[in-house]
């Protein structure tokens, strides 16, 4: 719910997510987890800050 407002800042530069990561992989499966993650990056990323 959060990250993609946290990844549209644009100062930020680094996201320290392996924890989230292994702990959705647990119920999720880490292939789709790190690729959920990584389409939710990049689209934040993309688009326009307010």
């Amino acid at each position: 719910d959060t990250v993609k407002p946290v990844a549209a800042i644009p100062e930020i530069a680094e996201l320290n997510i392996g924890h989230f990561l292994i702990g959705e992989a647990i119920f999720r499966g880490l292939r789709e987890t790190v690729e959920t993650m990584r389409g939710l990056i990049a689209e934040a990323r993309a688009e326009p800050s307010s």
